[in-house]
């Protein structure tokens, strides 16, 4: 059984009455333990969403309205997986009126039945696991620096041994040092505890130094799917190509940065055919009148009507 198997997941949000398409026909794996896939995407493509429905959160307004999500065979919808989820913004994650050691403890508490002694000697474990003293499981949230807060929440993450981490954009708001370091603990933690993981991302430049698999999207579609090497090397999709040709280069004599024009479409208002017809350099006739099928290569897919 694949550690994350997703097939034709469709999801819609409650807008003012009706029902608007976010994620479409989403299909993705996790094929081994301690498989890192990256999702990739401009704001509002609906990569937190997707994340969401995966950990069984999302919003009372959104609904799965077809396809399945399955961690280790089990449907989420009917079967409760062990899922874990580093938010964004740890100062709003963690209750400031806790201690990090009572927060960490927690897990041990309601999930392992411990007695809160012992529950706190594993807290201590688990902040040392990820490189905090064992001491600092007195302190509060608003005394330790965003680097470190981020750590007690990858703490609260492994302290349930969970079946699969979503990790959503866990250090957008770190300096470039404290973010590698992050990264680094975090790639380092998940392969060694063999936990599969999917990181949810903006920066592609992130997603290098941590992903196994890369999926890349655009107007709730995942437009192009592949290892990471492949995607970097040859990447197919006009989305991904202008995606990587707009981040700096220290290989390359660049006088500027290639932009990418315009805006992604928003939910309920996708053009018709090709979602990204609108911004592609490589449109054609066809781009505009159908929805482009998904090409299988070996190592992933990609949706667009140049590889028919």
């Amino acid at each position: 059984m694949k550690p994350l198997e997703i097939r034709n997941l469709t999801i819609h949000y409650a807008v003012r009455g009706k029902w608007v398409e976010v994620v479409s026909g989403v299909d993705l794996d996790i094929d081994e333990k301690g498989e890192i896939l990256a999702v990739v995407g401009e704001s509002g493509c609906g990569k937190t969403t997707l994340g969401l429905a995966i950990a069984g959160l999302l919003p009372p307004n959104a609904k799965i309205s077809s396809g399945s999500i399955k961690i280790f065979g089990k449907d989420v919808r009917s079967n409760f997986a062990k899922v874990a989820m580093i938010f964004q913004d740890a100062l709003a994650s963690l209750n400031p009126l806790l201690t990090i050691g009572e927060q960490i403890a927690e897990v041990y508490v309601h999930h392992f039945s411990m007695s809160k002694k012992e529950a706190l000697e594993e807290a201590k474990k688990r902040l040392v696991e990820v490189g905090l003293p064992a001491s600092y499981i007195d302190k509060y949230p608003h005394e330790l620096s965003g680097g470190q807060r981020q750590r007690v929440l990858i703490a609260i993450a492994i302290a349930m041994n969970p079946e699969l981490i979503i990790a959503d954009e866990p250090t957008t708001a770190l300096d470039v040092t404290t973010q590698a370091k992050v990264l680094k603990l975090l790639r380092s933690i998940v392969k060694s505890r063999g936990i599969p993981m999917v990181y949810i991302t903006h920066d592609l430049a992130l997603v290098a130094h941590i992903a196994d698999k890369v999926a890349v999207m655009y107007a709730g579609q995942v437009v192009e799917y592949r290892d990471k090497y492949s995607l970097y090397k040859e990447p197919l999709h006009p989305y991904t190509q202008a995606l990587l040709n707009s981040l700096p280069r220290v290989d390359l004599d660049l006088e500027e940065l290639k932009v990418l024009k315009g805006e992604p479409p928003t939910p309920g208002s996708f053009p018709r055919g090709c979602r990204f017809n609108p911004r592609c350099s490589k449109a054609f006739s066809k781009c505009f009148i159908e929805e482009p099928p998904v090409k299988i290569f070996n190592n992933g897919f990609v949706r667009c009507h140049l590889y028919e």
